[in-house]
């Protein structure tokens, strides 16, 4: 399993909030465009649109040149300088998934927030990698793929990489 940034995980994740704007437009086709609700939908839409804004660019920019690759016992990190490192399932001592709980099977998606999650894996030796969903949007298939391994869930509303 390959895991990098690409142009289709980024657009699965805004998928919501692409789906959010299109009935907020059809609204206001249908609404003529009225000012008053205009201002409301502009609002809103602005209120919806920063935090996704600052998760994408703070997932980007954290995994932008990171390429992760697993074989079966073994973890490579290879940065966009070349650097690899290796780690066998042994060497890590957890990972925690930082999730919205309505991405939950049966769970229900109110705000394109949610979208964003990621994973902090930590090494024995402390190193920490993250991984996030404009990696893999599925990050709980990516986790159940390391056997042996320590996992622990937090569930957030808002998943910044800046809270632990």
């Amino acid at each position: 399993m390959i895991l990098r940034i690409s142009l289709t995980n980024q657009l699965r994740v805004m998928s919501f909030h692409f789906m959010g704007t299109i009935f907020m437009l059809i609204a206001l086709f249908i609404l003529k465009f009225n000012i008053d609700v205009l201002i409301i939908f502009g609002i809103w839409f602005m209120v919806l649109t920063l935090p996704v804004i600052y998760l994408h660019i703070e997932y980007y920019i954290a995994n932008r040149k990171l390429e992760i690759v697993i074989k079966d016992d073994e973890l490579s990190v290879i940065s966009g300088n070349g650097n690899t490192q290796k780690f066998k399932f042994t060497e890590l001592s957890k990972v925690i998934l930082y999730k919205s709980a309505s991405l939950d099977k049966g769970g229900i998606q109110f705000t394109p927030i949610e979208s964003y999650h990621y994973a902090r894996i930590i090494t024995k030796s402390e190193k920490q990698i993250l991984v996030t969903c404009l990696m893999f949007p599925k990050l709980e298939e990516f986790i159940c793929g390391l056997k042996g391994v320590q996992k622990i869930r937090k569930k957030r509303l808002f998943c910044t990489l800046s809270w632990k």
